[in-house]
């Protein structure tokens, strides 16, 4: 199976953020706001065996970590220079115990030997993918646009984290949480 490890968003706030990408905008793969959540580590292809420790180690890392308040602010995209390829919703309040949790979820992680990928944590919100496809002057138009866009304030209290099955169909992924850990208080 292929797994992540999330804080998962509200509804209301995730349907906000959703909507907040122009329409017209070319060239862009908007991320579904029922898709949309908070990576803390990326395992991908896990066997189906592993999924008690995946488990554990989520719990883990929750277990030490109290709730906490989170706000988004600020848009970009990745890479910072050059053709876009994700656009994305930075974090304000609340990056520091983001960054920690997803520091522990990783360590949990490693302490049972599952793979994970390794890249530095860029806590973000991924608004849309750009295609593959997309031409010079359209890269630059969503720069301009994703410059130019308003986040309005959009906050969160953080409670728990998810350990997410993510399955690819040609229509896009669906995601199945396979369990919901509650942070502490």
């Amino acid at each position: 199976m292929r797994l992540f490890v999330a804080v998962p968003l509200p509804r209301e706030l995730s349907d906000r953020a959703a909507a907040l990408l122009p329409a017209a905008l070319p060239a862009v793969r908007p991320v579904r706001a029922e898709l949309m959540h908070l990576t803390l580590a990326f395992l991908g292809w896990t066997p189906d065996e592993r999924l008690d420790a995946v488990v554990a180690a989520a719990r883990g890392a929750a277990d030490r970590h109290h709730g906490f308040e989170l706000s988004f602010a600020g848009a970009g995209h990745f890479p910072a220079t050059g053709r876009p390829r994700v656009v994305w919703l930075g974090i304000g309040e609340g990056a520091a115990p983001l960054a920690a949790l997803a520091g522990d979820v990783a360590s949990e992680l490693r302490v049972r030997e599952l793979r994970l990928d390794d890249r530095p944590f860029a806590p973000h919100l991924t608004l849309a993918r750009v295609r593959d496809e997309a031409t010079g002057p359209e890269g630059r138009t969503i720069a301009a646009a994703v410059k130019a866009l308003v986040v309005p304030p959009l906050r969160m209290r953080v409670e728990r984290i998810v350990v997410v099955e993510s399955v690819l169909r040609r229509t896009g992924p669906t995601y199945k949480a396979r369990a919901e850990l509650p942070l502490r208080g």
